[in-house]
């Protein structure tokens, strides 16, 4: 019996020094992954590199999920950095003001036609859209305002429409970026349909009037009710005004960009780029300047910048054209900028 016992105790022995080992090299690794994430963190966040902790911080702020930064800085960064690097800041520059803003009327084009097309830059992929009949391109929102938001598939689906890319910025409780709430000023067919900041102080805008004119710049409601805009969404900043590049000064980061532009015949621009090396190693991004160029190109006589980063999508003929970079796929967003049909128009791709 006592034999038994003995061997029994051996045995136990044995066992738990065969599995010391184990949960030493379960320590260790638990202390390296640690001292990996702590290192890691206080090098980009306090090292000798600004320039990496700007772009991670901008990159993270235009994702919408500016909520990480804290806790992957393990809160070394305080509040007043991140807010001083928002994207809202940078949103604004330049405002044509309204009493020279020349009035132009698009509602006799008939025109339906749309033309999608692609360019290849040495450092991104780009999807353009060109609407011939500007009173086609509407702004939608989610239909579960206040609650979360939708693809653009989803809200592309909803209307019926035949394209679609994201627009306008939007916050959440907690900065969970779903898309909950548009920011600033969102009108759909001539009715307000979110706002979020003054009524009665600017705010960046891309808006459309009731005759198709696209205008873009930092305009109050009452402004953009008295110049007839029907359809609007807040976001920034003005890349190309009266056929010229704007002045930006920020936007020299490579990303995946979202914009919208119209030719001096009332032809919609609609570009997306691919960015964040989605598609491969030559897939940087574009800047703003890239955009600008391509906007240019495309004989843009005003063109401005949509929400981009992992919100950037383009939606053709139920396709998504983009690859976008958010890791669950097309992100939900609150905001989109959709064409709709129209019967007798031509549509070539």
């Amino acid at each position: 019996m006592t034999q038994g016992r003995n061997r029994k105790q051996q045995g136990n022995e044995k066992q738990s020094k065969r599995g010391r080992p184990v949960i030493r090299w379960i320590g260790y690794l638990v202390f390296a992954i640690a001292y990996i994430c702590i290192s890691t963190s206080l090098w980009i966040f306090h090292g000798p590199f600004p320039a990496l902790k700007n772009y991670l911080i901008d990159s993270i702020d235009a994702t919408r999920h500016g909520y990480l930064l804290r806790p992957l800085s393990l809160y070394t960064i305080p509040e007043s950095v991140i807010k001083a690097h928002s994207l809202t800041n940078g949103l604004v520059s330049t405002t044509v003001p309204v009493a020279q803003i020349t009035r132009r009327d698009y509602s006799n084009v008939k025109d339906g036609s749309i033309v999608h097309d692609t360019y290849q830059g040495q450092t991104f992929k780009a999807d353009i859209l060109l609407i011939r009949d500007p009173e086609r391109v509407k702004v939608e929102a989610t239909k579960y305002l206040n609650q979360h938001g939708e693809t653009v598939q989803e809200m592309v689906k909803d209307t019926g429409a035949v394209a679609g890319i994201n627009a306008g910025g939007f916050d959440d409780s907690s900065w969970r970026g779903t898309g909950a709430y548009p920011q600033g000023i969102t009108m759909h067919d001539g009715k307000l349909v979110a706002l979020t900041g003054s009524k009665t102080q600017p705010q960046p805008v891309i808006a459309f009037t009731q005759t198709g004119q696209m205008i873009a710049g930092a305009y109050s409601l009452p402004q953009l009710q008295n110049l007839g805009v029907t359809e609007a969404v807040t976001f920034g900043p003005v890349l190309i005004q009266d056929g010229k590049p704007v002045s930006t000064t920020n936007g020299y980061d490579r990303n995946p960009r979202t914009a919208i532009g119209q030719t001096a015949d009332g032809t919609v621009i609609l570009i997306v780029t691919d960015g964040r090396f989605a598609t491969g190693p030559n897939d940087a991004g574009a800047t703003y300047d890239d955009v600008k160029q391509l906007m240019l190109k495309y004989h843009a006589v005003i063109a401005a910048n949509l929400d981009g980063g992992s919100s950037t999508t383009m939606i053709y003929h139920n396709q998504l054209l983009n690859k976008p970079v958010d890791i669950l796929g097309e992100r939900k967003v609150a905001t989109s900028i959709i064409v709709m049909p129209e019967s007798g128009g031509g549509v070539f791709g």
